[in-house]
């Protein structure tokens, strides 16, 4: 079995995954994600996984000061999920 933080590092290097992970989110079948990826998580504690990820990432203003910096401001193409490291509306 998978511990969240491996399942987390294999999502975010695979576009794939990347996606599927996001699909599952915004349709509510993270359950059946996390079984399709063998990781012996909760819904609730990748939740709360993903929440603290999102708080350590820095500012969207702070990435637009970073040479190469920017990020999605249009939460409603990409939803409550979309991060700098997740947009996928650009």
């Amino acid at each position: 079995m998978k511990s969240i933080e491996e399942l987390y590092q294999e999502v975010m290097e695979d576009e794939t995954r990347k996606a599927e992970f996001i699909t599952a989110y915004r349709e509510g079948t993270v359950g059946d994600f996390l079984k399709a990826h063998d990781c012996d998580a909760t819904v609730e504690e990748v939740e709360e996984y993903v929440k603290g990820q999102r708080d350590e990432e820095l500012s969207l203003d702070d990435l637009g000061s970073v040479a190469g910096g920017g990020g999605c401001r249009d939460t409603a193409s990409c939803g409550d999920y979309c991060t700098v490291a997740t947009c996928r509306c650009h």
